[in-house]
């Protein structure tokens, strides 16, 4: 049985290189736009900032965009009929699916909801009530909720006080990375209604009710089907 190994930091420095050129591609930066700062894209990209760093840096040498000091990051004038077919992405790094991914991460989330509705604190529901607050300012201010809605579903898996479960965290990490890679508007565009099922399950887990929490779970995370 393979287990989920740690990408490399080649891994990661290319894979947040191809993000965040896809991400001035398909939102049609033109020459003079800011990106988002390093601290926001590692955020988003669930990266560390040297790995950001490292990524900025092959873009800078790709001349796609400039790095000023003390102002921020921009996209320069560049060929985008050379660039556009280097954002294609067929095949995942290290053969990992995205939907394999999301896959594995709503099947652990839903078999654990009966372990999270018994063993979840009071605090543990506070803190899920404070990134959801948080999630919500970013998103009325065009700012990363990625950072919020990974910690959001650490805080549940932490909540069943299980350390299998806890050490699925990593794979959480991973399908969002991919997600970001594949979707990279997602940078700084994230859809309203995470807020809203966010609540859901925060409500479903003050009631202490398995199967709202269920419910609430399977439409967070489009699963179409609940086993009984």
């Amino acid at each position: 049985m393979r287990t989920l190994e740690p990408l490399s930091r080649d891994t990661l420095t290319r894979q947040a290189t191809d993000t965040i050129r896809r991400f001035i591609l398909s939102e049609g930066l033109s020459a003079g736009a800011q990106l988002p700062s390093e601290r926001e894209l590692s955020e988003s990209l669930s990266v560390s900032r040297n790995i950001v760093r490292e990524a900025l840096s092959m873009l800078v040498a790709e001349g796609l965009i400039v790095k000023q000091p003390g102002r921020g990051i921009f996209v320069t004038e560049f060929d985008r009929e050379a660039v556009a077919p280097q954002i294609a992405v067929s095949v995942d790094y290290h053969g990992r699916n995205a939907a394999a991914l999301s896959e594995a991460r709503a099947a652990i989330e839903l078999g654990a909801a009966g372990l999270i509705v018994r063993r979840i604190s009071d605090a543990q529901i506070r803190r899920l009530e404070e990134l959801n607050s948080a999630l919500e300012e970013n998103l009325r201010n065009r700012r990363s909720s990625i950072k919020e809605d990974i910690e959001f579903h650490k805080v549940l898996l932490e909540a069943t006080d299980n350390q299998v479960l806890i050490g699925m965290v990593p794979l959480l990490i991973e399908h969002f990375r991919l997600t970001v890679l594949h979707q990279p508007s997602a940078i700084i565009h994230n859809p309203e209604r995470i807020v809203v099922e966010h609540q859901r399950i925060i409500d479903a887990l003050r009631r202490r009710e398995l199967q709202q929490l269920r419910q609430a779970l399977a439409n967070h995370l489009h699963v179409a089907e609940l086993e009984a």
